[in-house]
């Protein structure tokens, strides 16, 4: 039985501004750095020794993916995927949320509400959807036989979430939160099970088994 560790990325600069992100490519703030460096050393502390790392092409999930990596004693290649990027937020991109709410009144809570409205200049959600599960899938694929890492961002796992029937909309998606995910089926129809929910900044990783 394998499974995959899907995690949203480390603390952004961004992030640390309180500002949306989407495609722009903040790195890591340096608290960020320090938590991704934390997170791998409990990750190796745990026992969890991947076999396969991948994450979005964007700085902020790059950098946590690299960290986690040599924390936890992975030497082999990072595979990079810009479909694991989060959804293109268009006009929102380096915005806060009260300048998002002064812009578009009520945009910001019929998103968390789960019924979010198209960002304007932004990636529609539908397309956002599909290509995000489609990349968790060929990661998923990968690791059939032995455990997999991918970070991702916070879309990312929400929409996994939804797909798997657990997004709720008190969920909170901190910084190096995910899930636990047991693959079945073939490389070619990946098969996931939501297992566990971790937040690996405020509570150890238990490896699934």
């Amino acid at each position: 039985m394998a499974h995959l560790l899907l995690l949203r990325h480390a603390q952004s600069a961004w992030n640390a501004a309180g500002r949306w992100q989407g495609w722009s490519d903040a790195p890591l703030s340096e608290l960020g750095v320090e938590q991704a460096r934390r997170v791998g050393r409990d990750l190796a502390s745990s026992g969890f020794t991947p076999s396969s790392v991948g994450c979005s092409d964007l700085a902020r999930a790059y950098q946590t993916a690299r960290l986690l990596a040599l924390g936890c004693g992975y030497r082999g290649p990072i595979s990079l995927d810009p479909a694991l990027r989060e959804q293109g937020l268009g006009q929102w991109e380096g915005l806060t949320n009260e300048e998002i709410a002064a812009r578009w009144p009520g945009q910001l809570e019929s998103r968390g509400s789960g019924q979010p409205a198209e960002v304007p200049g932004g990636e529609a959600n539908a397309t956002f959807a599909r290509r995000a599960l489609a990349a968790v899938g060929r990661a998923a694929g990968r690791c059939l036989s032995q455990d997999g890492l991918v970070v991702t961002h916070g879309g990312v796992v929400m929409a996994v979430e939804r797909e798997l029937g657990v997004w709720g909309p008190d969920r909170r998606h901190p910084n190096l939160a995910g899930w636990w995910l047991e693959v079945k089926g073939t490389a070619a129809r990946p098969v996931l099970v939501p297992l566990e929910r971790v937040e690996l900044l405020v509570s150890p990783l238990v490896v699934a088994s």
